[in-house]
């Protein structure tokens, strides 16, 4: 209801219509009116007079105009972020009505971290898509902080990770707490699913993952800390990369056991939970405050978060 009030105040006192929200965006967005007109599709002209109209009707300036473009006043600002507000839930109507009809249509992008890439997401997607032809799946994998951006930017609708860094503009919610496992080739002298303790793993050579990655600063934090320590260290930045290396070399690694789910029975990798010390991560759901996931988001999310739930613990040793 606060929304479409807010919608009529737009349009009937201030005669704003979504064009010329659009318009304001798109200078925004470029900081050249000039290139907005480009992307509109509209003349310079007349976009100009659009936004000049927006700032007579409002009777606050939005830009600062120079030789090298426009930028925004803290006016401006705030009225970028009413627009994107309006626009986005705008732009789930159509995907809200369908639902009246007992449909889920529309598109998603979903920005998922390599280890649900590799683990559970293949049956996900063929659940999902099963349920919902109607809705056009865009998946975009990458690490928290990238996902983070994406969400932020748009760029994705939500995304499904670690915990960024640089999380206080994002909404966050804790899905699973997921245990680390050591992986290494087949052919070594270990148990497969015996539990183990990193200092007692005899000259451990750990493949581990770029700076960038969070699981990085887990293993870097307790390697300092004197908890384990690898008798020699490389880095490989790529999970599918890592694990072509180790299952063909004396190298080991470290993932969450939902990478792993597809290897349990693969005469590829030896994997060992870490008893000592105990190392875990966590997988939250990333979306913006600022947006409205539409229902086909949603429907996703929830499929994915039974899936994580749900999904198999590692064998008995004794069985395997």
């Amino acid at each position: 209801m606060l929304f479409w009030a807010l919608v009529r105040i737009i349009h009937q006192e201030l005669m704003l219509d979504i064009r010329k929200m659009r318009f304001f965006v798109a200078a925004y967005e470029t900081g050249s009116i000039t290139r907005a007109a480009e992307r509109e599709h509209i003349a310079q002209p007349a976009l100009t007079v659009h936004l000049q109209q927006i700032e007579d009707e409002m009777q606050v300036k939005l830009f600062e105009r120079s030789a090298h473009g426009v930028k925004p006043t803290p006016a401006g600002e705030h009225f970028y972020g009413i627009c994107q507000n309006l626009l986005r839930r705008l732009a789930t109507i159509g995907d809200e009505m369908q639902e009246f009809r007992g449909d889920v249509a529309g598109s998603i992008t979903a920005g998922i971290m390599p280890s649900i890439c590799h683990g559970p997401l293949a049956p996900i997607l063929a659940r999902y898509t099963s349920a919902y032809p109607n809705v056009a799946v865009r998946i975009v994998e990458g690490l928290s902080g990238t996902l983070a951006d994406w969400v932020l930017s748009d760029e994705v609708d939500f995304a499904i990770c670690n915990r960024p860094a640089a999380s206080a503009e994002l909404s966050l919610r804790l899905l699973v707490t997921d245990r680390l496992v050591l992986v290494s080739a087949r052919d070594n002298a270990r148990l497969a699913f015996a539990p183990c303790k990193l200092n007692e793993v005899a000259d451990l050579k750990l493949v581990l993952p770029s700076p960038n990655h969070f699981l990085r600063h887990t293993l870097d934090h307790h390697i300092t800390r004197g908890d384990f320590r690898p008798a020699t260290t490389l880095e490989i930045d790529g999970q599918s990369a890592t694990l072509q290396f180790v299952a063909h070399s004396d190298w080991s690694t470290i993932l969450p056991t939902i990478a792993l789910i597809n290897e349990f029975d693969s005469s590829r990798f030896t994997i060992n939970p870490i008893e000592d010390p105990a190392l875990s991560t966590e997988l939250y759901e990333l979306r913006s405050p600022r947006r409205t996931l539409s229902t086909a988001s949603e429907r996703f999310i929830a499929m994915l978060e039974e899936q994580l739930r749900s999904s198999p613990s590692l064998p008995d040793p004794s069985r395997a």
